[in-house]
């Protein structure tokens, strides 16, 4: 029989000022001009005998090296939990503010000490509820809601995965791993809202109040809910990326959640296991930042001599995009004149249910690569925008392919094996444990 596990929830506000440059869209200038809904961090804190993890969920469209950082020393502050037993991402909302510098904005420090203070928070709250649960899990596959954006077909990995922690016949808590885009609200968009994910947490609670939901993206690089990444890019509006719409595909993947948990096996025995380690990604041959400053300058001294509705100029404006997010990640990141960029990959085991957390932005088929396989009772979660944010993951067909997710990353096609071998290095590892 295994020991007694804890488990406890908390979730605080992190909403910014009004005026706060907003991320996502190279497209949107403006800041923040109203809260539609609030933005969250959420946060879940396990502890069997002398072992104890936390998971941080933020409604933020990435998390830098530096914010880690910052919440994992709140984290060891507040609870003495050390950096490599903290699991950090984010939920990828396209309608929060600016945490790192992009397309000529920067992260407002004021913003970032909300998102920490916020953080310690809603930890406060997780540590003074923890109970003794039980925990159930399940899969199902939920169709129709995302599709490959690259071809508007279903996407590869419909699969819905789903925690719920227990007191009694109450569900304190919920984790729903899911891979889409959280992108149904477009550049036009000008009011904070954390999109789809604060829905399902919105739908959950109602069914079940009190509890906390943690909404963990999935390999979601190519996934959104059916337009051309290319053109959200630029700003091009389309008809359907509603806030009701956002509310829609909440629904649908709060009810999938439910409905499959209603169903779920209890995880015996329950044990808890991490496990961390650094990976070295190959990077592209990229030019310096002088050489994109340049490239980019001519890009638009060449769009000025076009009309702008041109399909020339909107051909050269996405080029310019293209550029820019390479310009701003050689930047970001330092790696100009490298050839590999380190990155964190961190693992989380609660009995046979696995989460592992990729550092950026995976293709949905790696995804795949990293979850199937293993014995047919275990529940592999792959989390995308986890304890880092490096960009995309392509694919090497998506990379001979092209297109915005390959021309925007800096890594070498072969990136995606890199992943996948060191993923699944580590869920066997958190196995063997």
């Amino acid at each position: 029989m295994s020991s007694p596990f804890y488990a406890g929830f908390g979730s605080a506000s992190i909403t910014p000022e009004l005026g706060t440059p907003m991320a996502g869209y190279a497209a949107r200038t403006q800041g923040a001009q109203g809260i539609h809904d609030n933005l969250y961090a959420h946060v879940a804190v396990f502890e069997q005998d002398a072992q104890r993890a936390v998971i941080v969920n933020l409604d933020l469209v990435e998390v830098t090296e530096d914010i880690c950082g910052s919440i994992c020393k709140k984290v060891l502050e507040l609870a003495g939990v050390p950096e490599d037993q903290v699991f950090v991402c984010a939920t990828h909302t396209h309608s929060g503010p600016v945490v790192s510098e992009r397309f000529g904005c920067t992260a407002n420090d004021e913003t970032v000490k909300r998102i920490v203070s916020g953080v310690g928070q809603a930890l406060g709250e997780a540590l003074e509820n923890r109970r003794d649960v039980l925990v159930k899990r399940n899969v199902a596959l939920l169709r129709g809601v995302a599709k490959n954006r690259r071809t508007l077909q279903e996407t590869p990995d419909p699969a819905l995965a789903v925690l719920g922690f227990y007191t009694g016949e109450n569900l304190v808590g919920c984790i729903v791993n899911y891979a889409l885009h959280a992108t149904v609200l477009g550049a036009e968009n000008l009011e904070f809202s954390a999109d789809y994910p604060g829905y399902v947490r919105e739908f959950i609670r109602q069914q079940h109040p009190g509890c906390h939901t943690l909404f963990l993206n999935g390999a979601a690089g190519n996934v959104n809910i059916g337009y051309s990444a290319d053109a959200s890019a630029l700003g091009e509006r389309i008809d359907f990326r509603t806030f009701e719409k956002a509310e829609e595909v909440g629904r649908a993947i709060a009810h999938a959640a439910l409905s499959v948990l209603s169903e779920g096996a209890l995880v015996e025995p329950l044990a808890l296991e991490v496990a961390s380690t650094k990976v070295l990604l190959p990077l592209k041959d990229l030019p310096t930042v002088q050489a994109l400053e340049s490239q980019i300058a001519d890009l638009r001294e060449a769009q000025k001599r076009l009309a702008p509705e041109g399909s020339q100029a909107r051909n050269l404006k996405i080029q310019e995009v293209y550029l820019e997010c390479i310009h701003s990640a050689v930047k970001r990141y330092g790696i100009e004149g490298r050839s590999e960029l380190a990155a964190a990959m961190k693992g989380l085991a609660i009995g046979d249910a696995i989460l592992v957390g990729i550092p950026g932005e995976p293709f949905s088929e790696l995804g795949l690569e990293i979850k199937q396989g293993w014995d047919p009772e275990r529940v592999v979660m792959v989390v995308g925008y986890a304890n880092g944010s490096f960009g995309y993951f392509p694919t090497e067909e998506a990379f001979l392919d092209g297109g915005y997710e390959a021309e925007t990353s800096v890594f070498q096609p072969v990136v995606g094996s890199v992943l996948v071998d060191q993923a699944r290095r580590l869920i066997e590892r958190l196995i063997s444990n």
